[in-house]
């Protein structure tokens, strides 16, 4: 019987709500892992049992995860799936080989940091592609007007470090509205 983590079926139903697909790889029987999944709410097409540490990298790769695939793993059978994952996570911080390889670890007894890592993720996606098309349309209006003749030196020289520090204050006031970090 396995022990989950408090909020798990929780968390993953709040990542399908985001239209996030959760899918278990293990190296149990597959009968174990329909079970575990029928306690989770994750449909059993998407559990997959009797993987051997190879198998799961190699799905991994088949489904393109180099390019959208968090994993998040416990143990060392994990280690190769964790390598391929675009970016990998462990629970486990009390065995050194998986935070070793992974981008993150947590330490809290359910799954929530995944999703507000996920949601923090998407806000900031959103600032920084607003900050993007803000010095676009900045540099492009600017040359513009310098290559019209209508900005003197001096005005540009000031303009820019004051545009840079537009874009920062922006730039912080979106992530604070949003809630996205607290300090």
């Amino acid at each position: 019987e396995e022990a989950l983590r408090p909020d798990a079926a929780a968390e993953l139903a709040a990542l399908g709500a985001l239209g996030l697909e959760a899918w278990i790889l293990s190296g149990d029987a597959p009968e174990k892992v329909h079970a575990l999944a029928d306690r989770l709410g994750v449909p059993r097409e998407r559990a997959i049992g009797g993987q051997s540490p190879t198998d799961k990298a190699a799905w991994l790769r088949s489904v393109g995860a180099d390019r959208d695939a968090l994993f998040i793993g416990d143990g060392i059978n994990d280690t190769l799936a964790a390598e391929v994952a675009l970016v990998s996570g462990t629970p486990s911080i009390d065995r050194p080989v998986m935070p070793a390889r992974c981008d993150f670890y947590f330490v809290t007894a359910g799954l929530a940091p995944i999703r507000r890592m996920l949601l923090d993720a998407r806000r900031l996606r959103r600032v920084v592609r607003a900050d993007l098309a803000l010095a676009v349309a900045y540099n492009l209006g600017a040359v513009g007007l310098a290559y019209a003749g209508l900005v003197e030196p001096w005005l540009a020289a000031i303009l820019m470090p004051v545009s840079s520090l537009a874009t920062i204050g922006l730039t912080a006031v979106a992530l604070r509205e949003e809630g996205a970090w607290t300090p």
